[in-house]
């Protein structure tokens, strides 16, 4: 039975968000999400980003440094709110998804990863997911790509005076090598083997070299004697450039000249008799040749700084708040704390806060996320208490749709919807 992991790890058509969405849910069954940060309206929940930290492990798994658990989580965060802002941009700029694009990318993953039909669905349902949720993924990633080749086609303007300014600067890139085409009969004695042996092949190739020098047509000879796979081309093996060939075999046809041939030429093969047909000198590549090399150098260039200053705006324009890393005298034992010293501490800040004009509304910020950690560390050992109106506590709240959704009650888009308005009242 194919795995959605083993899938994730296959690679999809279609870039990360497509690829993260096919990972397990692990994360909800250890822990009750937390907000671990916003992004204008929306939240970013502490499950998303540990299951973005899983593929960054993934894909570094192979790399010889270690990357600390704390870089993988600030790089997976990093990624996700540079998403949200760029669908929130493409929403905002009135960019759709028609559902033609997502049936389309949906059968292509199929297809790539050998599912009949229904199969990925039945996967899906397996992990905890639903095929409309996944559906939704599809589309948020297909606006991204959308969005982002938009903004930076926009950007990314390559003139002529740019080509020519960077051939000037960059000559020595366009430097290419000589070569020369070369043709060789070979008799096979490698190093090592019999002595008899290698007096029988030298004698061979003096032979045949004896009948070079009488006038004898080096193709025919080489067709009959030569014992290189080459032997059937007349003994051509193409154009030679230097770094390729062993060193006694390059030195020899970098000394000669065309419709030259060499004497006996030993190397760890054997024994070569080699002419040259044609010697092309080393030359820089004239502009007209470099034009499309350097414009596509230039297009990378120009596309990595667009997308790194589109980015800077979008940031710039919103309102972000990381949570992921607060210090921990400010989120680690908040549930053991005693509740009337926490109201009385809330009120102490309140009135700081008044008296010294600080901003209220960052101050509310602060007090909504204590209270969020506060429900999640009573869920890992404490009784959660009633609020006194009566209301159940955001933990219980979050407990009891999660229930629903493992009693086969609600779906998981009606669970991940519930959740995230709850989490959103904060």
């Amino acid at each position: 039975m194919v795995s959605l992991k083993k899938l994730a790890k296959a690679g999809f058509v279609l870039p990360l968000m497509l690829f993260l969405v096919l990972l397990p849910l692990t994360v909800h069954a250890k822990v009750f999400d937390k907000v671990a940060a916003k992004v204008n309206t929306e939240i970013i929940t502490l499950s998303s980003v540990e299951e973005r930290a899983e593929l960054l492990r993934q894909k570094y798994a192979r790399s010889p440094v270690s990357i600390p658990e704390q870089e993988l989580l600030k790089e997976a965060l990093d990624m996700i709110v540079d998403e949200r802002l760029q669908l929130q941009e493409g929403k905002k700029l009135g960019f759709i998804v028609d559902e033609d694009s997502i049936d389309a990318a949906v059968k292509d993953i199929s297809k790539k990863n050998g599912l009949a039909e229904g199969q990925l669905q039945a996967m899906l349902e397996r992990e905890g997911r639903t095929l409309s949720s996944y559906r939704n993924h599809i589309r948020d990633q297909i606006l991204v790509s959308k969005i982002t080749r938009f903004e930076i086609g926009n950007r990314v303007k390559i003139s002529d005076n740019d080509i020519d300014q960077y051939y000037k600067e960059h000559q020595k890139e366009f430097w290419t090598d000589g070569k020369v085409r070369a043709r060789h009969i070979l008799f096979i004695a490698e190093r090592g083997s019999s002595e008899t042996n290698r007096t029988t092949k030298l004698a061979q190739a003096k032979k045949v070299l004896d009948l070079l020098q009488k006038g004898g047509d080096f193709g025919k000879l080489a067709m009959e004697y030569s014992e290189d796979v080459s032997a059937g081309d007349g003994g051509d093996v193409g154009y030679v450039v230097r770094g390729k060939m062993v060193r006694e075999f390059e030195d020899a046809v970098f000394s000669l000249k065309p419709g030259q041939t060499s004497g006996i030429v030993e190397t760890e093969y054997g024994y070569h008799i080699i002419k040259v047909e044609e010697v092309l000198p080393g030359k820089t590549l004239a502009l007209k040749d470099a034009k499309d090399r350097i414009s596509e150098i230039l297009s990378i260039e120009k596309q990595k700084q667009g997308y790194d200053d589109w980015m800077k705006e979008l940031k710039k324009s919103a309102f972000i708040e990381v949570r992921l890393f607060e210090e921990p005298d400010k989120n680690k034992d908040i549930a053991s704390r005693d509740l009337g010293k926490n109201k009385s501490g809330n009120r102490m800040k309140e009135k700081k806060a008044v008296d010294s004009g600080a901003d209220s509304r960052q101050q509310a910020l602060q007090e909504k996320w204590e209270e969020m950690y506060k429900s999640v560390e009573k869920s890992k050992g404490g009784s959660v208490e009633k609020k006194e109106s009566g209301l159940e506590s955001l933990e219980e709240k979050l407990k009891h749709i999660k229930k629903l959704r493992d009693q086969n009650k609600i779906s998981e888009q009606e669970y991940q919807e519930g959740k995230e308005k709850l989490l959103n009242r904060l």
